[in-house]
Parts: structure tokens; C-alpha cells; sequence
């Protein structure tokens, strides 16, 4: 009882001070947040870098060395070597920016700037794997290639995986991920071949039977890591996805690069001609992406 009489004095001594009142509304306040994508998530399936401004933008191709056969006695050729600029990043933007009434913050309505600024730095990371994954399940369907679409037609069967894994394997050497929404790739979980111990009827405790019994989930199939995103939405009451959820993607090794170019930028201004003044909080960035061999991206798509 002698601490909750303490925790009441502090909290009363808080709520008169009004330059403390932001530090009233974090300890006063839970805000329920969607969940949010993680960076770490770009790596698994695209080459991810952080270029400082300045540092250039073109990818450079270097030519002119060859290995010419040893004939004794003679004087051998030499190749000059050169330097070709094959592609270059062409930058983005990416722009995040609320405001509210000061009157609303003192209050503790809204929380706390710093949640404020946690929650729009995860709308950032979501809205780029959001345009990579939608560029990269958009550069293939069934009318320009034969071979790098699949039109599933319904839930993901292994014969459409397994055949896709093998096609991107043997154009780029090794699939690095299969990714799409864990409802899209929940049927994996229920393909059963690969199970049985040698060619008998008997079964084992399968290293990957058991995580599927432990955890639901299958975390490799047919040698391709999965990589299973979980649907994020824009907030919990309108509840819109962000992420297709038609379309799996098989992504081979090195098929493109995601920069972002400089850091987040931040501005807080004040706009004092309404009554109460406003605060406007603004980050915004520059970012690229590069899809240079697109023959190792395999989609599967039309899922239900």
C-alpha cells in the first residue's frame, strides 16, 4: 500500500506540472499499433545498400580482361580494359507527414512526439517493402513469358512450387527465397512429399515435419528458404491490406539491389495562424531500386 500511495503522489505531482505533461500521456496511454515490417526483411530477398549523398548511382560494367593461350616465344595480346555504365538508379522519394493540435498533445490525446515518430519511421520500412514487393510480383505475368509466370488458379500446390524453384535454379543458380504472405504460403505446410523414411511406408520425426507440429509454420521447402510475411495494414480500424496477396514470388540470387540514398530527413515547424498553434512533423527520404536479371524472379500468381 505505501507504494501505491508513492505512485499516486508522483502521479499527481506529474499532472500539474504542464512542461511534464508529454511524459503524463506516455505512461497514461497505450496506443495499439499495426504490426510493422522489419529492414532485415529487404535483405532476405533483394541486395540491400545505404549510399551516402554523393556516392554514385550507376552501376559500372569492366571489360577488356580475357585469358589468351601461352604460345612460347611469342608476344601475347593484350586487351585494353574499359569501363561501361549499364544502368543507373533512377531516385524516388518517399514522404511521411501528420500534424496536430498542440492543445490535443498537451492533453495526452495523441501520445507522445517520440511514438509519434517510432510509428511514421515503420510506415516508411512498410512502404518499401511494400513497392519492392509489388514491382517484383508485377514484372512477369502470363502474356510476356511462358516459363517465369505460373497461373495457379487457386491455393499454391507443390508441383507449381517445386517446378518454379527448379526453373529459377537453373537460370541464376540458386533460389534465395521464396516469399509472399503467410496465407499465401500456408499450403506448404500441408505438402506432404519428402516425409517418408527411405522407400518403406514408415515415417520418422522429420526435421521439418516436427517444426511444422512445433511451430505451424515451415521455415524451408525443396531447398528454398520461405519467407512468409505477415499481412501489415494501414491501421487497425479501416484494416486495408498493404501487401497482394495473390502472388508468390521464387527469387533467385542477385536479380536486383534496393538503396536508400542519404538518411531520413526530419523537419518540425510550428503553424501559429490557426488558434491553438499546430505542430507539423515531416520525414522523408530518397530511395531506388534495381532489377538487372529479371529472367531469376519467378511468379506465381492468380492464388486464392
Amino acid at each position: 500500500m505505501e507504494n501505491e500511495k508513492e505512485f499516486k503522489l508522483a502521479l499527481a505531482t506529474l499532472a500539474k506540472d504542464k512542461s511534464r505533461q508529454r511524459d503524463l500521456a506516455a505512461l497514461l496511454v497505450e496506443f495499439i499499433n499495426p504490426n510493422h515490417l522489419t529492414a532485415d526483411i529487404m535483405g532476405l530477398f533483394l541486395n540491400t545498400r545505404t549510399l551516402n549523398v554523393g556516392d554514385a548511382l550507376i552501376k559500372k560494367v569492366r571489360k577488356g580482361i580475357e585469358v589468351h593461350k601461352l604460345i612460347p616465344g611469342s608476344i601475347h595480346l593484350s586487351n585494353e580494359i574499359t569501363i561501361s555504365d549499364r544502368i543507373n538508379y533512377a531516385l524516388d522519394g518517399a514522404d511521411v507527414k501528420v500534424n496536430w493540435n498542440q492543445w490535443e498533445m498537451e492533453s495526452g490525446e495523441l501520445g507522445t512526439v517520440d511514438s509519434i515518430r517510432s510509428e511514421m519511421q515503420a510506415k516508411l520500412v512498410d512502404y518499401y517493402v511494400n513497392k519492392s514487393f509489388t514491382a517484383l510480383s508485377t514484372i512477369w505475368n502470363a502474356s510476356n513469358t511462358p516459363n517465369n509466370f505460373t497461373n495457379v488458379g487457386g491455393a499454391l500446390t507443390a508441383t507449381a512450387l517445386k517446378n518454379m524453384i527448379d526453373y529459377i535454379n537453373q537460370r541464376v543458380g540458386r533460389v534465395v527465397a521464396v516469399v509472399g504472405t503467410r496465407k499465401a504460403l500456408t499450403p506448404v505446410t500441408t505438402f506432404g512429399a519428402g516425409w517418408s523414411l527411405g522407400g518403406g511406408t514408415e515415417w520418422g520425426l522429420d526435421p521439418a515435419l516436427m517444426e511444422i507440429y512445433q511451430t505451424g509454420w515451415l521455415g524451408r521447402y525443396y531447398g528454398a528458404p520461405i519467407v512468409a510475411l505477415d499481412q501489415i495494414y494501414n491501421n487497425i480500424e479501416d484494416y486495408q491490406s498493404m501487401i497482394p496477396e495473390d502472388k508468390v514470388l521464387v527469387i533467385g540470387q542477385k536479380v536486383g539491389e534496393f538503396i536508400t540514398y542519404g538518411a531520413v530527413r526530419e523537419r518540425v515547424y510550428d503553424l501559429n495562424e490557426p488558434t491553438p498553434p499546430e505542430t507539423v512533423l515531416e520525414l522523408y527520404q530518397q530511395w531506388g531500386m534495381i532489377i538487372d536479371n529479371a529472367m531469376g524472379i519467378g511468379v506465381l500468381g492468380n492464388l486464392s
